[in-house]
Formats: C-alpha cells, sequence, structure tokens
C-alpha cells in the first residue's frame, strides 16, 4: 500500500511539474517556471526510488542539515506567499478616491496589449468606472519589438473603452519604475494615495517600489491568465526573497 502511495504521489508531482512548464508551449521560459518544476521532478525520484536517496543520506549529520535546509526555505516561500497575497486583497476602502497607476506590461507588435496588460488595464477601467472622479498614470516604456510606448497602449486602451482622455496621465519613461509616477503625481499636485493596477501576484513588490517612492499604495490588482498564473506567483516569490537577502 505505501508503495502504491508513493508512486501515486509521484505521478502528482510529474504532473505539477509538466503545469508550471506549460507556458513553453508558447515560447514563455522565466526562473518561476524552472524551479518549482524541478524540485517537483526532485520529489516524483527521492518518492520513485526511496533506497538511492537513503544510502545517498546516510550520514545523520547529513539528514539533519538536508531537513533544516528544506524547513528554513519552505518556511521562508510559505510566509513571502502569504504576504504577496495580503497585499493583493490590500484594496482602497469604500469611497476613497485613489489615483491609478496602471504598470506597463507586453505591447504586441500590432499595438494591440498582451493578455496580461489587458488585465491591468481591465482592473484601471473598473476602478475609473466606479470612482468617476479618480485619475489614471498609464505607466510603462516601449523596447524594441514594441511600436508604441506601453503607456500609449494603456491610455489609447482605457479611452477606447470610454474613460475619457483627460483623466489618464502618460508616463513613458520606465517600465515598473514607479519613481517616475510619483514624481509625475507631486508635479501635478495630485494625491500620493495610490491603486496599482497590476496582476496580484505582483501587488507586493509594487508596493515596496511605492512605499520607497513616498506613495501610499494600495491594490487594483487583477487575476493572472490561468497557465500562467503558478510560475509567475513562484518568480514573484524568488524576486521578493533576493530582495530581502541583497536589501536591494
Amino acid at each position: 500500500m505505501a508503495k502504491v502511495l508513493r508512486h501515486i504521489l509521484a505521478v502528482l508531482c510529474l504532473l505539477a511539474a509538466v503545469f508550471f512548464l506549460l507556458p513553453l508551449g508558447i515560447g514563455i521560459l522565466h526562473f518561476g517556471m524552472v524551479w518549482p518544476a524541478a524540485l517537483l521532478l526532485l520529489c516524483a525520484a527521492w518518492l520513485t526510488w526511496p533506497d538511492f536517496f537513503r544510502r545517498l543520506l546516510r550520514p545523520k549529520w547529513l539528514r539533519a542539515l538536508v531537513g533544516c535546509v528544506i524547513a528554513v526555505c519552505m518556511t521562508a516561500i510559505l510566509v513571502t506567499l502569504g504576504k504577496m497575497a495580503m497585499a493583493a486583497a490590500d484594496r482602497p476602502a469604500d469611497g476613497q478616491d485613489c489615483t491609478v497607476v496602471v504598470l506597463g506590461c507586453q505591447v504586441f507588435p500590432d499595438g494591440h496589449p498582451s493578455l496580461m496588460l489587458r488585465g491591468r488595464i481591465n482592473a484601471a477601467y473598473d476602478y475609473l468606472t466606479a470612482h468617476p472622479d479618480a485619475l489614471c498614470v498609464a505607466s510603462g516604456g516601449q523596447n524594441g519589438s514594441e511600436p508604441i510606448s506601453e503607456a500609449q497602449c494603456i491610455r489609447d486602451t482605457l479611452v477606447s473603452m470610454g474613460i475619457a482622455p483627460e483623466r489618464i496621465l502618460l508616463e513613458d519613461q520606465s517600465a515598473e519604475n514607479l519613481a517616475f509616477s510619483a514624481a509625475l503625481l507631486r508635479e501635478k499636485g495630485l494625491s500620493t494615495d495610490v491603486a496599482i493596477a497590476s496582476d496580484n501576484f505582483h501587488q507586493l513588490r509594487a508596493a515596496i517600489w511605492a512605499q520607497r517612492s513616498g506613495l501610499t499604495p494600495y491594490s487594483d490588482g487583477c487575476a493572472s491568465p490561468w497557465f500562467l498564473t503558478a510560475g509567475y506567483w513562484a518568480r514573484e516569490t524568488a524576486a521578493l526573497l533576493y530582495m530581502v537577502v541583497t536589501g536591494s
């Protein structure tokens, strides 16, 4: 029975690893896909050949060391994920007007927003519709493959959805640097309470950047496409832990 259970768990680990690697099918590969898939494949191997790993970790001190490293890493990952979820849920209070800052993301060569950027634009649209007096900062630069800046794409899309163009300010110097948006808000004499329109997984790191720039951040988060979600949450977890370790 124990052997059957191990094999079932091994298969589940393999399926989970495949799930993390699904974006490869559309040409996406990043660290957040790789490290969870590698760990899951290692777990599947351990469940399939436990005797090999027992021999490999025969010294008691080695087993204790590996156990401590795993415990510390899992604790750090779970705490970080919890803080990310809390940041995503930190929405503005009812009746509170914030300036919406839409963080840029990929623009397709034909000028249309990518799937993830469309989600951020929709989140901003919902907030601006619910708060008719709120303004918006469309933020994002332009790389070599984009025909227009991400900020311009955000603005054009919101205008096409019915948001008045005078409610939208452009910040096209950066892709995800909230310092420029903060400077623009101060220049215009606008409130530095901001609702950040970005993916839920990105809200904690965006809030850290916003606070460093003197802004008071809240979440205007949106869900990522289902087949991208796990990898991006894993990548963001690694990025946040790197920030803690390096102090950057």
